[in-house]
């Protein structure tokens, strides 16, 4: 089973090239792919980061203080999350506790590397995943046998840390950010009402569903996330009014902007000219820093930026 293991900085490296030498320890099945160590000379790289994303089962991504905001981390771990569900992937901290976690990694279950019973339940989530499982009470075994092995080279990457760098986050940040996630899911499950009632014959609206703001000249909707930043709308605003310039008058029937990404609804008739308009459509995204999912009306995705 392939295990994709994402990294962003020297430490976080380290730590990801310990988990490759360690987990088929745990079950031989497993076959981790770390960059680093797993392209070789001459290939294209980001083609078999690309071809790795889409076979794997399972992804870790290795988490440190300095690199939780790292582009590229949020970037496999968006394309990870794509392909597989949710538990499917975990972030494995380094050397920062859970509460102390921020960003779009949050929504995940995190595995605190320091603690033995946190990388057990992880080391069982992957196991489960094997089309070759591991029976628990032998895995545990196993587990047990080779985790002071990881567990010291986990402190000497740790130990290589500066100390006192990065503050610890305050309770009532984190309780903000708490309230923030739970507002965004609560936006969610808004919106997919509003998409299910549009199938009925009368539209219904719940009051934690996102504002409704009409802003193409055509009278598509543009719905908005309560927890979408102001920078954010204001650039996803920016690239559907240009999308519908591009693909012609009444193309957009709906956009959704969240907090990270925008969803695009276009007409059947708009559907049919996406394919010649990839490259358009990645720079209205890298232009207006906005990822963009751009799909048909019954939700088929057509064009994605990032890619994965």
């Amino acid at each position: 089973m392939q295990v994709f293991i994402s990294w962003s900085g020297d430490v976080s490296k380290r730590c990801a090239e310990a988990l490759r030498e360690w987990l088929p320890f745990i079950n031989q099945e497993i076959t981790p792919f770390v960059s680093s160590q797993d392209i070789s000379k001459g290939e294209r790289g980001l083609y078999t980061i690309a071809t790795q994303l889409q076979e794997c089962s399972y992804g870790i991504v290795c988490i440190t203080r300095e690199n939780q905001s790292a582009p590229w981390v949020n970037f496999e771990s968006g394309a990870i999350s794509r392909v597989l569900d949710e538990s499917s992937l975990a972030p494995f901290l380094l050397d920062l506790p859970i509460k102390d976690l921020t960003g779009p990694l949050t929504q995940f279950q995190a595995t605190a590397s320091s603690s033995q019973e946190d990388v057990w339940a992880m080391v069982k989530s992957i196991n489960d995943k094997c089309e070759n499982k591991v029976g628990h009470e032998r895995l545990r075994t196993t587990f047990d046998k080779f985790w002071g092995d990881l567990e010291s080279k986990l402190k000497e990457i740790r130990g290589q840390q500066p100390k006192g760098q990065f503050p610890e986050r305050d309770t009532s940040e984190i309780l903000n950010e708490l309230v923030g996630l739970v507002r965004e899911q609560s936006a969610r499950l808004g919106s997919l009402e509003m998409r299910v009632a549009n199938f009925s014959t009368s539209m219904q609206y719940t009051i934690n569903g996102p504002r409704e703001i009409h802003i193409s000249p055509t009278g598509g909707d543009f719905l908005v996330s309560s927890e979408a930043p102001r920078d954010v709308v204001r650039q996803a605003r920016t690239a559907v009014l240009q999308i519908e310039e591009m693909l012609g008058p009444d193309a957009v029937m709906k956009a959704v902007v969240a907090k990270y990404n925008t969803d695009v609804f276009v007409s059947d008739q708009a559907a049919r000219k996406v394919r010649g308009f990839e490259a358009a459509l990645q720079t209205v995204a890298i232009t207006n820093k906005t990822a963009i999912h751009l799909k048909s009306g019954d939700g088929v995705e057509l064009f994605s930026h990032p890619p994965f």
